[in-house]
């Protein structure tokens, strides 16, 4: 059978077919835009801050940045046998004696140059605001000037080089140094001033050079013990008085032998690091 569509009978075959979708361009839009009013999104509502939120938000910000750089602390500690020197935020220079150390608030050091500190260490302070050196038994106020701080064993004792340094006894007892001079806060919180008569004397550990004058022969020990990363056993009297000088240079026998002959003591090497003195 011939199925071919002739010229005569091919209109009559394509009015039989039916168009599925017979719809015009703006007959389709309408439809979907009824669709889509239909079928409406629900957005979500945004959130909006009021301004006192904002401040509120920024001022919390700002109390934890100003936190961190107030209460944010650095510790610098030497150890036994060493000697540092470190630099502050603005310049001020600090040379610490062995055992000794201090802590600061970097961030908050434009606005107030305060340390506190413990053992031994000379102090050169740039010209600024007040700069304080807080200590267990002692305060030290001074705003630019060079001195020295000795804050060990119960003793507190400040020697002036240059400038104007102020010492503050824990019961608020004040005494102002000019150079050349020394304060020494007692043991019932007075304080005692007196000249030193040679400014080196004051800092002469820095070149390894160790004065005492009329102080207990076991602390002497203590200082060497320091000074040369060592450990002293000794039942010397606390009543034995010293006064002399020594140089770290030397070799802790010879220091121990100068310190114990003019005692009638001896020392005896139990280890590497470790000394008895009877």
């Amino acid at each position: 059978m011939d199925h071919r569509l002739d010229d005569s009978n091919f209109e009559d075959f394509f009015n039989k077919v039916e168009v599925p979708y017979n719809k015009s361009a703006k007959e389709v839009w309408e439809q979907l835009s009824k669709q889509l009013d239909d079928n409406k999104v629900t957005k979500r509502s945004q959130i909006f801050m009021r301004p006192w939120m904002y401040v509120a938000a920024m001022l919390l910000v700002l109390f934890g940045v100003l936190s961190v750089m107030k209460f944010y602390t650095v510790k610098i500690q030497s150890q036994k046998g060493e000697h540092l020197v470190y630099n502050l935020p603005d310049g001020s220079k600090v040379s610490l004696n062995v055992q000794s150390g201090f802590t600061y608030h970097p961030y908050w050091w434009r606005f107030s140059r305060k340390i506190n500190f413990e053992g031994e260490a000379f102090f050169d302070v740039q010209q600024g605001s007040v700069f304080q050196v807080q200590s267990a038994i002692g305060k030290t106020i001074v705003m630019g000037t060079t001195f020295n701080i000795f804050s060990r064993n119960g003793t507190y004792r400040v020697n002036c080089v240059t400038g104007k340094v102020k010492v503050v006894s824990p019961g608020n007892e004040e005494a102002m140094l000019l150079p050349s001079f020394s304060a020494e806060i007692l043991p019932d919180g007075k304080i005692n001033v007196s000249k030193f008569s040679n400014k080196l004397k004051a800092t002469d550990w820095i070149d390894n050079i160790f004065s005492f004058t009329s102080v207990p022969l076991i602390h002497v020990f203590g200082e060497v013990e320091r000074q040369y990363n060592i450990e002293i056993e000794t039942t010397v009297s606390p009543d034995l008085i010293y006064t002399g000088h020594f140089q770290g240079k030397r070799e802790v026998d010879e220091v121990l032998n100068l310190l114990c002959k003019p005692f009638g003591l001896k020392f005896e090497k139990i280890s590497e690091r470790k000394y008895r003195i009877n």
